[in-house]
Parts: C-alpha cells; sequence; structure tokens
C-alpha cells in the first residue's frame, strides 16, 4: 500500500532527473564539495579545540611566585624529572606539572569531599553531598587548619605545591571536562588539602557499613546469630534503639554502600599488599620491598608520578590529586609502600534526647545544646537545599543525613579518628620523604592518628620496618566497638589513647621479612585491636610462597607473587559447599548440574583466565549470602554487609555449622535446612550461569565473565563512555588473591572495580632499577598520548622502569619544559 501512494510523487522525479541528470549531478557534487568543506571545517575546528588543551611538556613558561629556573625532563611514559635549585620551586613545579594533568580529577575529589558534586552532576548527587556535609569533612578542615603550626616546613611545600595548582589555573588551559560541565575555576587552599586527606580516611572507615550491620543483628535479631557470623559478642546488654532509629541506621548503612558503588566519581581505597625482604635472604645481599595498594579504579588512575631533585633532596613519589605528600615513595636511600591498617576508627554513640527540645542531649548530668549549622547545597538545574547539621561532643549527628528523620528517633553521633586537632597529616608524610634510614621513619610516623595505615620501609642500609600507624584510643574493657554505643551514660567513653610504641611494628625480625596484606596483627602487649580486617587469605598465600626457598631472592620473584592467583581460601569453602552438595542426591539426576560440579571439583583455586572453577565460585557465593542473609536483614542492611569484610569470613564459618540460625528463612513458613538453602543456591548458580554463558559448563571460562573497564566521570553516561573510558579488557585475578583484582559480591558477570592501583619493586642493590605499573596512564586527558599507554601492559602483567639515573633519564627523555620566574 505504501509504494502505490509514493508512485505519483516517485514517477515524476525519475523522469525529471533522467531528463536533466548533468545539472543534477553538477548540483550533486557542488552540495557534496560543501558538505565536506563543512565536516573539514567543524573537524578541524575540533582538533583545534581539543589540541589546545594538551599539557604543555616542551618548551618555556614565565612563571608568577617561583624563586629560580626549574627544568623538567619527561620520559616516554610523562614522568616529570623536575630538577630545582630548592624545594620551594620543585613543590612549585609539582603542583603546576600535577594540574596540568589532573585539575579535573582534582576537582571532582574536591567536590566529593566538601559535598558540592550535585551542583555540576545534578539532583542524583544530594544524598552524597548532603552525607559529607553532615560528617563535616570541610567543615573540619578549616577548624583544624586553626590548629596547627603552619610554619613547618611541610606547611611551606604545600602552600608552594598550592600556588603552582593555582598558576596553572590562571594560565593553563580549561579542561574539556570543565567546558562540558560547566564547572567555574577557583583556587585550591590549605583546606582543601585536608579536606582530600579527610576522604581518603573516609574511605578507609569500614565502621560506617560495618557498625549499623553488627548492631542490627545483636539488638534485633540475637546473640546466636551474631555469634555465627563469627563475631565476639559483647559482655554487656545491646542498647535498645526505636524502630524508626534502628531504620535511620540501615537506610545510612546503604547509602554508604551506594556512595561506594554508584556515586563516587574517584577511587575508594580497599585494601592493599606489601612485604619486604632482608638482605639475609636476597641474592644481592640488599632489601627488595614490594606493594601493590588496591584502590577502587578510575580514569584518569589514581596516583600521579613525579621525581623530584634538588641539590639536598631527592623523591620519586606517587601522589594523589591535591596532595604534595607523597604516599609512596622512592629514593636512593629509602624507599615504601602502605597498606590499610584496617583499625577501628569509628564509633558511634547513641544520645539520649530531651523530650521537650529535640536539639538538646544529656551530657554531664545536665540537658546540653546541641550545635548547629545550616549548610546550603546547590543542585545543577534546580532548587538549593538546605540541611542543617548538628553535632554533640561525640561528633556530628549521622542520621540526621536520613531524610525525615523525626525528633522522636534518637539522634546517634559519629566518633571518628580524623576529628582529631593533633593529628600531624602534612609534616608526618613531608618527615617520611625526607627520612635517612628506617629509624627516621618511625619516628616520623609517631603523628599520624588517621587514617590508620601500614607503612612497610625499607633502607639501603640493611634495615626493614612496618608500623600500623595510627591512634588506638584506649576503650572501657566492657565496651565492644563494633556496637552502637551509650553517648548519655558516661560509661562508655574512651580513657585516652595507646601510645605509638604501643602500636603493632617491627624492625628487623629475625624472620627475616615483613607482610601486610589487610589482615589482623598480633597482640603486640595491648589485646588484639578493633577492626575490620579482611581474611588473612591474601597474607598466608604470599607468605607460603615466599616460605618456597630461604634466600636467593630476586625481584623477579617479588613480580611473581604479585601476579599469583590462587586462592587456599576459595578452596577450604569449595570443599565444605561440595561435602554438602554430595549428600543431595537429587542433584546428581540434572546433567548440567553434575557436569558443573565435576569441573568444580577438580578446581585448583587459580584465578587465570582459562579458569572455570572461580566463575562458578563467585556466582554461588553470591547466591549463598543471599538466600542465608537477605531475609533476615533486608535490602539496604544486606546491600551494606557485601560491602564488609564480613561475608568472606561468616560464611567460611556458617558452611561448617548445620544446625545454624541463619539456614532458616524467615520468609517462609517452612524450617530450612542447611542442604535447602546450598542446592538452592546452587540451581540459581548453575541456571543463571547457563543463561549468561550457555549449557556447556567447559565454556564457563574465567575470562567471559571477568573484565575490567577504567569509567571516567563523564564516561559513565553513553556515549561517551566510548571518548573517556578505557578497556573493557578480560583479566584474571579475583578477591582476596595476590593479583588482587576485585569486584562487588556478585552473579557472574564480573565488573571489576578494584585492584592494585600500582605495582612496585625496589632492590636496593640497584635502587635505579626499581619497577612499577599504572593501572592506564599518566595524563589524565582523554586525547593525550599517555592516557591509556600503559592499560594493556597492566593487564598482561608487565612493568616499566622507575628511572632515577641522571644518564639515564637523559638518554630516556622526550621532551623538556622550562619554567622561568616571571611577574
Amino acid at each position: 500500500m505504501g509504494d502505490k501512494k509514493c508512485r505519483p510523487i516517485i514517477i515524476p522525479l525519475i523522469l525529471i532527473l533522467n531528463k536533466n541528470k548533468v545539472e543534477v549531478l553538477k548540483i550533486l557534487k557542488i552540495t557534496l564539495a560543501g558538505l565536506f568543506v563543512i565536516v573539514a571545517i567543524g573537524a578541524g575546528a575540533a582538533f583545534f579545540y581539543l589540541n589546545s588543551k594538551q599539557p604543555q611538556r616542551s618548551g618555556e613558561l614565565n612563571l608568577k611566585g617561583l624563586g629560580q629556573q626549574v627544568k623538567v625532563d619527561f620520559d616516554k611514559w610523562a614522568i616529570p624529572h623536575i630538577y630545582a635549585q630548592n624545594e620551594k620551586d620543585a613543590y612549585y613545579a609539582l603542583g603546576y606539572l600535577h594540574a596540568q594533568e589532573r585539575l579535573f580529577h582534582m576537582e571532582i575529589l574536591r567536590r566529593l569531599a566538601k559535598g558540592q558534586l550535585a551542583e555540576i552532576l545534578g539532583p542524583k548527587l544530594i544524598s552524597t553531598d548532603t552525607f559529607f556535609r553532615t560528617i563535616r569533612i570541610q567543615q573540619f578542615s578549616e577548624e583544624y587548619l586553626k590548629h596547627q603550626d603552619q610554619t613547618t616546613p611541610a606547611y611551606a611545600a604545600t602552600r608552594s605545591y598550592l600556588a603552582g595548582i593555582n598558576q596553572f589555573i590562571i594560565n593553563g588551559p580549561t579542561p574539556v571536562e570543565f567546558d562540558i560541565l560547566g564547572i567555574p575555576k577557583t583556587p585550591y587552599t590549605l583546606a582543601d588539602t585536608i579536606s582530600l586527606a579527610g576522604y581518603m580516611a573516609y574511605s578507609f572507615a569500614a565502621g560506617f557499613k560495618t557498625d549499623p550491620v553488627l548492631s542490627f543483628v545483636r539488638s534485633q535479631l540475637g546473640n546466636k546469630y551474631l555469634g555465627d557470623l563469627d563475631y565476639n559478642l559483647a559482655p554487656k546488654q545491646p542498647l535498645k534503639l526505636l524502630a524508626g532509629t534502628q531504620k535511620s541506621m540501615q537506610q545510612i548503612a546503604g547509602l554508604v554502600a551506594d556512595i561506594e558503588n554508584k556515586y563516587s566519581p574517584v577511587g575508594f581505597f580497599e585494601g592493599s599488599n606489601a612485604w619486604v625482604i632482608s638482605g639475609n635472604k636476597t641474592r644481592s645481599g640488599k632489601p627488595i620491598l614490594a606493594g601493590d595498594p588496591h584502590i577502587a579504579f578510575s580514569c584518569p588512575s589514581v596516583w600521579y608520578e613525579a621525581h623530584l631533585i634538588t641539590p639536598d633532596f631527592e623523591l620519586y613519589g606517587h601522589y594523589l590529586s591535591g596532595t604534595p605528600s607523597a604516599l609512596l615513595g622512592l629514593s636512593r636511600k629509602t624507599a615504601w609502600t602502605l597498606t590499610m591498617f584496617q583499625n577501628d576508627d569509628v564509633d558511634f554513640f547513641l544520645e539520649k534526647s530531651n523530650p521537650a527540645n529535640k536539639d538538646q542531649v544529656w551530657s554531664e548530668g545536665k540537658w546540653v545544646d546541641l550545635i548547629s549549622e545550616t549548610q546550603i547545597i546547590k543542585v545543577k538545574g534546580e532548587e538549593d537545599v538546605i540541611i542543617k547539621v548538628r553535632r554533640s561532643k561525640h561528633g556530628p549527628i549521622i542520621n540526621d543525613v536520613v531524610k525525615g528523620f523525626a525528633a522522636k528517633k534518637e539522634p546517634i553521633a559519629l566518633t571518628w579518628g580524623f576529628y582529631d586537632f593533633s593529628n600531624k597529616i602534612l609534616d608526618v608524610y613531608y618527615e617520611l620523604a625526607h627520612a635517612e634510614n628506617v629509624f627516621e621513619a618511625g619516628a616520623a610516623l609517631r603523628g599520624l592518628h588517621a587514617p590508620g595505615l601500614n607503612f612497610v620501609f625499607a633502607d639501603v642500609k640493611g634495615n626493614i620496618g612496618w608500623w600500623a600507624a595510627g591512634a588506638v584510643p584506649i576503650r572501657p574493657l566492657h565496651v565492644n566497638s563494633n556496637f552502637i554505643l551509650d553517648g548519655a551514660s558516661g560509661k562508655d567513653e574512651y580513657l585516652g589513647m595507646y601510645d605509638f610504641d604501643k602500636n603493632p611494628q617491627f624492625i628487623n625480625p629475625a624472620s627475616g621479612y615483613i607482610i601486610s596484606a589487610n589482615h589482623q596483627p598480633q597482640d603486640f602487649g595491648t589485646g588484639i585491636i578493633p577492626g575490620y580486617y579482611n581474611i588473612d587469605n591474601r597474607a598466608k598465600r604470599i607468605e607460603q610462597l615466599l616460605g618456597k626457598k630461604e634466600n636467593g631472592w630476586v625481584m623477579e620473584d617479588m613480580k611473581k607473587i604479585q601476579l599469583d592467583t590462587r586462592s587456599n581460601y576459595c578452596l577450604k569453602v569449595r570443599n565444605s559447599q561440595v561435602k554438602i552438595l554430595d549428600r543431595i542426591a537429587d542433584l546428581k539426576d540434572d546433567p548440567l548440574s553434575s557436569n558443573a560440579l565435576k569441573f568444580y571439583k577438580k578446581w585448583n583455586g587459580d584465578h587465570t583466565l582459562n579458569s572455570i572453577g572461580p566463575t562458578i565460585f563467585n556466582t554461588l557465593h553470591y547466591y549463598l549470602a543471599e538466600m542465608i542473609y537477605k531475609d533476615e536483614m533486608g535490602p539496604d542492611l544486606f546491600k551494606a554487609f557485601l560491602n564488609t569484610r564480613l561475608p568472606d569470613r561468616s560464611i567460611e564459618k556458617i558452611l561448617k555449622l548445620q544446625d545454624s540460625v541463619w539456614w532458616n528463612n524467615i520468609k517462609t513458613d517452612k524450617l530450612e535446612s542447611q542442604e535447602d538453602i546450598l542446592k538452592g543456591a546452587w540451581l540459581k548458580t548453575i541456571a543463571h550461569l547457563k543463561n549468561l554463558t550457555g549449557d556447556n559448563p567447559a565454556e564457563w571460562r574465567w575470562k567471559n565473565v571477568h573484565s575490567v573497564e577504567y569509567v571516567h566521570v563523564i564516561g559513565r553516561k553513553k556515549p561517551f563512555d566510548k571518548i573517556f573510558n578505557i578497556g573493557p579488557f578480560k583479566a584474571g585475578g579475583g578477591r582476596e588473591v595476590p593479583n588482587f583484582l576485585g569486584y562487588n559480591i556478585s552473579p557472574a558477570p564480573h565488573k571489576i572495580t578494584m585492584g592494585p592501583s600500582t605495582r612496585r619493586v625496589v632492590d636496593f642493590a640497584q635502587p635505579e632499577n626499581s619497577i612499577g605499573i599504572n593501572p592506564t596512564g599518566q595524563s589524565g586527558y582523554f586525547f593525550n598520548k599517555n592516557y591509556a599507554d600503559q592499560a594493556e601492559m597492566y593487564i598482561k602483567g608487565l612493568y616499566r622502569k622507575h628511572l632515577l639515573d641522571k644518564k639515564e633519564i637523559n638518554k630516556a627523555k622526550v621532551s623538556t619544559l622550562i619554567f622561568n620566574p616571571g611577574s
């Protein structure tokens, strides 16, 4: 019918075209030529625009505020080797160079910490902004600076670094992302740097998710449930929370999980591996240090590498955006890496509210006013949101975050180690960078109170050391810090802080090596320090590999350990699962189930590209957790639970407890058994993998379900992902193995969200031959050749050299940029 209707138009048109074919062709040629010119002009304009945003790595620049000339040699990876006559100019140059590669990354981090993302990213970020305003990172940072001695060398270096950033903001091109999102360029301040440290401290603080989960289990489900989670029971009766208050804490736990998984535009710190071997176990007779801090992946990647050289100071450092402090460092004399301490520096206190005045709480025998402040959250395209932030002597009222929090619900205050004016955040890292040996490093770390970090250190003289750095509170004996505490009675208050010398630490241990992998440290005389430690699977695997030979270790051996993918934990859990599955007779009647179980039983624990076992294990791990815990916890707490260290530890225990109360599904009338739940989880796993990858378990290979894509903030929306994101890449590795390429506990496919933010190995026989790698590239600009030039190398397990030697730098340099003092 459609063809017939068109014929009266089409037929005359054909006749005209046939009659005037030459004229029509001329018109077409002219039209196409015009279109080509327009496209060419547009393409040229686009290229000119994009190229004008490139970081400058050659030529000369005159910079106001610079004292003396600075020369910067760039190697092929865009690593700047900064030659300055003094530290002030070196840090100034570092700030300028860091900003020209990562200004947008700095801006996003700064806005996240300050609660200003909704202003540029829209209303979806209101809850995130509300949360960060409520925990007062920015407000505290401004107060913190008033209590500091700002005349120290660390503050001088930081001011110089910020001056370099701000000079780039004035002189340099505006990043493309600023143009797209309409972000105004504003100067950076000392308070911004402290805020960024606060965000790092927050991302370490697992108590935000874990304490609400454990408090709910204890108070609402009971000690039997709690004990089967493999957690120690508190010796006193739990605090009774109103239903609304309990609900508010569940919502907070869910919100924190969402911020981590959905809304945070930058990486969270997740874990890490670090170890050091003394010279008596190495072939060279000098220490070897290895480290790979685990951080949620982002684009650009977390670290900016830079090599600072002055007449009396040298450091090859890894720097976070917006800070001059090298969190990872290397020189010819010293080197260090770090992991998360995982100590519990977060406590929640239930306050007793005055029935007659919701802004008063009971404290020290009287009603005391809460301190209130108004915060205005600007929202892109919508009206401003005004919130009231309240705090008691214990800290901010955390459940004020929850929309519609009513006066009749009890306020719960947040006490956090970051809220400590004696925390010498900037001074510690500056002094660490200038330490000449292990002993000076330990002295520098005394001032770090939060975030809690393990530092693993070595020096060229042959010393090795480890310190769990962070302020550890002395809590009353009856207090279990994993639960909400009593803020009204005064009985749960801190009794002080342990001296740094009481923290876990080693210098030159008799074993000849030190391993730190976020596992619980031993008792060093003050008891086991409360914390949110990972299972010890990585630590034990690294120790197992290090124990394979007594001595003769070389750098190549360290690389193999960093890239190892075997999980003995998975094998233990798999064996427990199989023991139960073998008791379920009807599973053997299904050919697919039976075939899959055969592959599962043969698995050796490796997470290589062609392994089948991890595909089955990780999907089963999720469905088993869902069927065991979700009915009791509800969606918000279960979401938070999956983002804690609890599932791995508790599932291993519960599989050995045939009569655990967790096996029963409280949503049904039936009393479920261990076999019922495991059978259900297994059948869900088989059905899911069949639907995802087909009905042949031989094809359920890890490479088909385990991949990584490095996601840029703007690349979260299509079609911008094709421009700004890097990947995806198929990858080996997995959760809680040395080559930690992890993901949220979920059914396949598994999108890798976190992993080694760098892999480094330093051999003090030749520190100038130290090696490392970046997950993506040094540049933060998507149109630059160094944006993704290391991505494939990283996935393949390759490394590149960290250049220290001046002759090698001269041979390897691809360009030179000169900074001259300007006016």
